[in-house]
């Protein structure tokens, strides 16, 4: 019976309809920023009233709502969620794509657009998955749950506030964010410094009456280069190494100025069992050993946003009951740790729900001039989830 339920299930699932989707999903724009994910909430909710399942709108950002379907299950437990967000970074300038971003152009294997990658082939891949189990009359012990988030590409709180604010809750998630089908159990965490450095402006003839506050960070961001070196030892077995970057520096105000004030931003990646208190604290060290020895060194330690890495253990059920779908199907599963941060974190650190992140899409093709997705892989992304819906529901 198990397998007849499941033939019928994956039999539902096919190519034109995941492509029919993604195309009208990716000829919606919601980028963010500016935050324009009402179209395309609006279009899902109605797309999934229309075949039956239970909708609502949740609006934690101002007319930005997240969607939020279910397929209720004869007792409520177990229940299973499914995540992805709905925002995409903007498209840039259209002049350098090849095809236009918001048409879904099919070539091959490949549909390309803004979010086809991140995420909407994850969003198309689940949302087919849950449809075919409906379509299939399937009786589940528990509920199948769909979020549809905003915010994620800004770190806003579209998924917490479902998990959290609403308290939509489940025993097990996945997040189908793109990678390329590995199962992540583990995801990098992120930190934003802003470091002031400050001087004192004199007139460039006169130099030595001023303080250089480039000259100054100068030195700061030799010594992060060397602490970058360093903390590539620190190794996590699924995530890889921890990064610590410059990314942006501003100083100076005109020609002949000697400047004030150097602006500098550090983007620190951490891996699991790093903190974002041990984090500053390495920082703030760094700055004070300069200044140790530079009197003349001030500065000004801000953190600007982060997010605390997550994990689950490699052995957990969810992870195990998605390795085992991805093998009925012909795919050896494969462990993997996200060097990206994304709303499993929602469900593993603020929600306490174990969770994995695993989707179609290569992030190497994502936020990204002709961002494209293979359609085959939306395919296997969308039967390996209807498939552990089946295993953990049924």
């Amino acid at each position: 019976m198990a397998g007849n339920i499941k033939e019928m299930v994956l039999n539902r699932i096919n190519i034109d309809e995941i492509t029919s989707l993604l195309r009208r999903w990716v000829s919606i724009p919601s980028r963010n920023p500016p935050g324009e994910e009402k179209n395309l909430a609006l279009a899902i909710a109605e797309q999934l009233r229309n075949w039956g399942f239970e909708v609502e709108l949740h609006e934690a950002l101002p007319n930005r709502p997240n969607v939020i379907a279910y397929i209720r299950g004869e007792a409520g437990k177990p229940r299973l969620i499914f995540n992805g967000h709905i925002d995409t970074v903007p498209e840039g300038d259209v002049s350098n794509w090849t095809y236009n971003p918001f048409e879904g152009v099919v070539v091959g294997n490949r549909l390309y657009g803004r979010g086809a990658g991140d995420q909407k082939g994850g969003l198309v891949a689940f949302t087919i998955a849950a449809k075919a189990i409906k379509e299939a009359n399937v009786r589940l012990k528990g509920d199948l749950i769909l979020t549809y988030a905003a915010g994620e590409e800004t770190n806003e709180p579209g998924t917490k506030s479902i998990l959290v604010d609403k308290g939509v809750r489940g025993d097990w998630g996945i997040v189908t964010e793109p990678t390329s089908l590995k199962i992540a159990t583990a995801e990098s965490g992120l930190a934003w410094f802003e470091v002031l450095i400050r001087g004192k402006a004199a007139h460039a003839s006169r130099p030595e009456v001023g303080i250089n506050a480039i000259s100054k960070a100068a030195k700061f961001i030799k010594e992060i280069e060397a602490y970058s070196e360093n903390i590539k030892s620190r190794i996590h077995k699924l995530v890889g190494y921890s990064k610590c970057s410059v990314t942006v520096i501003h100083g100076g105000l005109k020609e002949n100025i000697i400047p004030d004030l150097c602006r500098v931003v550090i983007d620190r990646r951490m891996i699991p069992g790093e903190t974002i208190e041990n984090c500053t604290l390495e920082i703030k060290e760094i700055l004070n050993s300069i200044k140790s020895s530079d009197p003349e060194f001030n500065y000004d330690l801000k953190v600007m946003k982060y997010s605390e890495s997550a994990e689950i253990p490699i052995d957990s059920k969810i992870y195990k009951a998605l390795s085992e779908s991805l093998r009925e199907i012909g795919v050896e599963p494969k462990p993997w740790g996200t060097p990206y941060t994304c709303d499993v974190r929602n469900f593993i650190n603020d929600a306490k729900i174990p969770a994995v992140t695993f989707g179609p899409g290569n992030i190497e093709n994502c936020h990204c001039v002709d961002e494209w997705i293979d359609l085959n892989e939306v395919l296997t992304a969308s039967k390996a989830l209807a498939l552990t819906a089946l295993n953990l529901l049924t």
